[in-house]
């Protein structure tokens, strides 16, 4: 019998692989969305507690490559759902964890000031790191994150 963890790194680039036959009207659509700003996350999310503030983060997540050849014209990334822990940064005080929908977006309302994203990675892939950002007062700010498949 072969361990779950051997198993899944046998697999990965069978599974990785089968992203590169996605169609391009799904990378155009999510290209679209992008250039217009359209957001395809719920208004209910970003209700509850902090439904008052006009301030926090649109993040948008991207995996890739996920072509082991690239073509003109095709994009080897897409959106990609992943959890995301903010963490206030001045005290390092995880203040939630956060998951993008399946077309990678997702937005969360936050205080001004400074924090750390802290995306949760697989073992050992895919994998992204840490990012500090600034949330200015009635402001969104715009953050993508990346996570490496580990296709060369």
């Amino acid at each position: 019998m072969i361990p779950r963890s051997s198993l899944a790194l046998l697999l990965a680039p069978c599974w990785l692989l089968a992203g590169c036959g996605a169609s391009s009207r799904s990378s155009a659509n999510a290209r679209a969305a992008v250039a217009t700003g359209a957001s395809s996350y719920p208004a209910s999310e970003l209700a509850g507690s902090d439904a008052g503030l006009e301030s926090g983060l649109h993040v948008r997540v991207l995996y890739g490559p996920t072509c082991p050849v690239q073509r003109i014209g095709q994009s080897c990334t897409r959106p990609y759902r992943a959890s995301i822990r903010i963490v206030h940064e001045p005290d390092m005080r995880t203040l939630r964890t956060v998951r993008s929908s399946s077309d990678g977006r997702v937005s969360v309302r936050l205080r001004p000031g400074r924090y750390l994203l802290s995306p949760q990675a697989g073992p050992p892939l895919p994998r992204s790191r840490a990012r500090a950002v600034t949330v200015y007062a009635h402001r969104f700010t715009s953050v993508t994150i990346h996570y490496d498949s580990g296709i060369r």
